[in-house]
């Protein structure tokens, strides 16, 4: 028994999302690059822009109709070790719609970067809009910061360990909306998604957004899908239950009739009804 009483192949099993839609991602991530394509071709954006020295330091911006709207900032999911700003777009034309600017944001993948690294490239793509907000015309005082899968890990933590920083930059954070996350990192190591992150037991506990709550403020919103698997619901429930009992607000959502795949293709996920 590895975590929680689960033998090895049921931890597998859990921490395997595709387990849930019979295994084979292939429509999903080709619906994820075609839908990106296209918004990327009929919509205004500036792509590919750096926010740092590497060459994956890069992100997407599609500004919204007039000056001075909030800003939508999204981190894709791919368990740290794929996907990018490419194939995550999806949401762009409801958010612009809505009168939001949105961005995407390129972080460097395992094994090439540590789960720490990633979480500073965030934090230093936000600080990079901060800096440029003027020229990009989006308000600084009203962000919102979404995260899917792995990208919710990295948007709790840079909430967790950077939020005065981007404060003190001129950075509002006003709502985060964290989508069939992971939150406990303890049973990722025990799997084989470790093989190319190689997780050591203090990012285990320096990396976990369970064990680092952030400072309250904005809003939260934890979703997950009702087709997660049961570990990925547990896990989001429990982080939601952690924020509410340490004075956030928080809302928890289980979004029905919808998987770990197609929960980010669905406007409502990026529109809480707070907002």
């Amino acid at each position: 028994m590895l975590y929680r009483g689960f033998s090895q192949d049921e931890l597998e099993q859990e921490y395997s999302p595709r387990s849930m839609i019979g295994g084979d991602l292939t429509p999903y991530l080709d619906s994820y690059a075609a839908l990106s394509a296209q918004h990327r071709a009929q919509m205004e954006v500036i792509g590919n822009v750096s926010y740092g020295d590497g060459t994956a330091q890069v992100l997407d911006f599609f500004p919204a109709k007039g000056a001075g709207a909030p800003l939508h900032v999204f981190i894709h999911g791919g368990y740290w070790q794929a996907l990018s700003q490419n194939e995550s777009a999806m949401m762009a034309p409801a958010l612009v719609e809505a009168e939001q600017s949105f961005a995407t944001l390129n972080y460097t993948l395992a094994p090439e970067a540590r789960i720490g690294d990633m979480i500073e490239e965030c934090r230093d793509a936000l600080l990079w809009m901060a800096a440029n907000a003027p020229d990009l015309g989006f308000d600084p005082s009203r962000i919102t910061l979404s995260g899917h899968s792995a990208g919710a890990q990295l948007a709790a933590m840079v909430m967790a360990t950077s939020a005065d920083e981007l404060a003190r930059a001129g950075l509002r954070v006003r709502d985060v909306i964290l989508i069939s996350g992971v939150y406990d990192l303890e049973p990722i190591s025990l799997t084989t998604v470790n093989d190319p992150l190689q997780l050591t037991p203090v990012e285990i506990h320096d990396l976990s957004p369970i064990l680092h709550l952030p400072a309250p403020g904005p809003r939260y919103h934890v979703t997950v899908a009702e087709r997660d698997t049961p570990e990925f619901i547990r896990q989001s429930r429990d982080y939601a239950e952690l924020l509410r009992k340490a004075g956030h607000s928080v809302s928890f959502d289980l979004k029905k009739g919808m998987q770990h795949f197609d929960i980010i293709m669905h406007p409502g996920t990026f529109l809480p009804a707070s907002q």
